[in-house]
């Protein structure tokens, strides 16, 4: 027996060696080694906790300095936006040599066909990976852990001389690379190289893969393995496994977060919102209209994410629309994820935003508060941002927080607003409708900005736009939206609108002449005046207004303000529900005395007769306000014969055959009238 036990332990010091001179043979590097204990950890625990911020982010990194401004909120000039991550999502970039961008973005016609939207990248070089499968994530499948791209591969030479101090693994090389293809995009400075596009592809096959599975993101997984659980563990059951489905479910909850995973994810975020091929099910959503409507449009910069946005009524694909809406959703309150405003915005924002962070919608705001003072490519982008949200209420999470209990009590009947699948207007609109009835001070005032947004751009008032846009193509084609130069256009060629177009108009007419916020151009003429004349009158209820009418003949009011005034008095003139102050006085009085007055088909106004019955049933009027309304109509058409809409209509012959060099206001013209009353025509008379 105790031969039997000698032999079985020689034959055990015999593997025993055997096994330690095979390790001689080949020793394993520190880089093989980790991934097994990675393995290992995944293998064991279902949750594991989530990694700290130096196993995260790599604590040898060269930006780990730059990351200590990360809990300041700063937001210094930088080359980015992966390098202004650092400010707010404390999501280090690597350190490179690329040029600051500017403001405005290349013109994509100078894209190589390398680059195209119309191929996806081939498979990159060999990536650097773990030895074995791992499942840190248990909801995603175990997968083979993609540590960084291939350092030997088509981006040798650039990682040679963009990010030689970069240390290769936890896919730092890869972010540096993309870190200079992104400031070389923008940048002013010729020394600023981009990126060769064969390695560019290669580092978008890199992320394309990586980005398919969080397992394969060994960073993201270890961060994000507690909060995947507690936030994604009903994936399966709700719509089953898809690629990057775990990955797309963090950012939906990205706010509730715990602050390791949300820096992962927001680099995450940052590749896809620069090349719309780094979000798994955007791309596999969108990769065939891509194909088909922008053709030619290189990939990067958000080009094609843009062009798929401005070709939105063309796409084929129904899940395209939805994938790009979620992905406009998510990305909407941070300038460094709207890449091309970030970049075309930049020397604004360091202008007249530079202490403003640029998440949590903060710097998109102040933006949007000097809309007037950008430069034409920023303006634009703003432009174009406000353009979308007044088609979807929820790309303004500003609206959205304060608003949600009023649209919940007023605007909730189109169904549960987190279930609407894509963009919908019919929240913002009844909102505006129903302005006067919100509850909440902070939803009303973020209301009464999109009304005045509206009066001051078509492309703002989606009722009024999409109404009128054929008449607009017919008969304001060369009329640049803005300065409410389009409503005017449109006012000016009434009778030639189309039925729905010239009721639409007249609907936004009446609402905006409540306040003097939704006057344009009469505000902009009147600041002085207002500010002389009327500082202390509260806005709305038409009282500015009413305030500027009555100072209107004093010596000292300007003269481009007195033409605003007087052409407002003649616009309302036209019908008594754009005289917002004797329309509300007189509701009752006109039902009673004049209801008869005026019956129009739709669309059409009322030419002053209901206002002409009302002044001459002056004693059967009741109520006090509308007979002081009235009575300052009686003022108004003395002062100016105009405003006399059946006057002005009898009288025009006369007034141009006898008094054509009268200059109209104070009387001037009625006197005329008088003094030439025997040779006035029968009408006139």
């Amino acid at each position: 027996m105790a031969q039997g036990m000698l032999r079985k332990s020689s034959r055990s010091l015999l593997l025993l060696a055997a096994l330690l001179l095979l390790a001689a043979c080949n020793p394993l590097s520190a880089q093989d080694s980790k991934p097994a204990a990675d393995t290992d950890a995944g293998n064991s625990a279902v949750s594991p906790v989530p990694a700290t911020e130096d196993a995260a982010a790599g604590a040898t990194s060269p930006a780990a300095s730059a990351a200590q401004s990360a809990d300041t909120g700063s937001d210094a000039p930088v080359s980015s936006p992966s390098a202004a991550a650092e400010s707010e999502s404390d999501a280090p970039a690597p350190t490179t040599k690329a040029a600051t961008p500017a403001a405005d973005a290349p013109d994509a016609s100078a894209a190589s066909s390398k680059s195209s939207s119309t191929a996806s990248p081939a498979p990159a070089a060999a990536a650097t990976t773990t030895a074995a499968p791992v499942q840190v994530v248990p909801l995603a499948p175990g997968a083979v852990a993609e540590d960084d791209i291939n350092p030997n591969g088509a981006c040798k030479d650039a990682i040679a001389s963009q990010c030689q101090d970069v240390e290769q693994g936890d896919s730092q090389v890869a972010d540096c690379l993309s870190q200079v293809a992104q400031a070389a995009e923008f940048a002013e400075d010729a020394s600023a190289k981009p990126l060769p596009d064969d390695c560019y592809e290669e580092v978008m096959a890199f992320k394309i893969s990586r980005n398919s599975n969080i397992n394969k993101n060994l960073p993201l997984a270890k961060a994000c393995a507690s909060d995947a659980d507690k936030y994604c563990k009903d994936l399966q059951w709700y719509s089953g496994y898809r690629n990057g489905s775990v990955i797309a479910c963090l950012r939906e909850v990205k706010d509730k977060l715990q602050a390791g995973c949300r820096k992962e994810v927001f680099k995450v975020q940052l590749d896809a919102a620069f090349d719309y091929r780094a979000d798994k099910m955007l791309h596999e959503a969108c990769e065939k209209d891509a194909e088909a409507l922008c053709k030619g449009v290189k990939n990067g910069g958000g080009r094609i994410q843009a062009c798929l946005r401005q070709q939105r009524m063309k796409l084929a694909n129904w899940d395209c629309e939805y994938q790009l809406f979620r992905k406009e959703l998510e990305d909407a309150d941070d300038l460094r994820l709207s890449v091309r405003m970030f970049h075309a915005c930049l020397a604004d924002k360091q202008q007249f935003c530079d202490d403003v962070p640029a998440g949590r919608a903060m710097a998109k705001q102040c933006l949007e508060e000097h809309r007037d003072e950008l430069s034409g490519g920023c303006r634009e982008e703003i432009d174009s941002m406000i353009e979308r949200r007044v088609r979807d209420f929820r790309l303004d999470s500003r609206l959205k927080k304060a608003c949600e209990r009023d649209i919940s009590n007023m605007c909730a009947w189109g169904g549960d607003m987190a279930t609407m699948d894509t963009y919908d207007s019919m929240v913002m609109n009844c909102l505006q409708d129903f302005r006067e009835e919100i509850k909440s001070e902070s939803c009303k005032a973020q209301v009464h900005k999109y009304v005045e947004l509206a009066a001051q751009d078509i492309r703002f008032d989606v009722p009024l736009a999409d109404a009128c846009y054929n008449d607009r193509m017919t008969l304001c084609a060369n009329v640049p939206p803005g300065s409410a130069r389009v409503i005017r256009c449109l006012q000016s060629q009434r009778v030639k609108l189309s039925v729905v177009c010239r009721a639409t108009l007249f609907n936004e007419e009446a609402r905006f002449s409540e306040n003097i916020d939704f006057q344009y151009p009469m505000k902009q003429a009147c600041l002085r005046e207002m500010d002389r004349y009327c500082k202390d009158v509260p806005h709305g209820q038409a009282r500015v207004i009413r305030c500027l009418q009555a100072r209107k003949s004093d010596k000292e009011f300007g003269k481009v303000c007195r033409l605003e005034v007087e052409r407002f008095e003649r616009e309302t003139a036209k019908d008594y529900r754009l005289n917002y102050r004797l329309y509300n006085a007189c509701k009752g009085d006109i039902g009673a005395t004049c209801k008869n007055a005026c019956k129009l088909k739709e669309g059409e106004i009322c030419g002053g007769k209901v206002l002409a019955c009302l002044v001459e049933n002056k004693a059967a009027v009741k109520s006090e306000a509308c007979r002081k309304e009235v009575f300052y109509l009686e003022k108004m058409e003395v002062n100016d014969f105009r405003i006399d809409m059946a006057l002005a209509e009898a009288c025009r012959g006369d007034v141009d055959k006898h008094c054509k060099e009268v200059q109209p206001g104070e009387g001037r013209v009625h006197k005329c009238l008088r003094d030439n009353s025997e040779q006035l025509s029968q009408a006139c008379k």
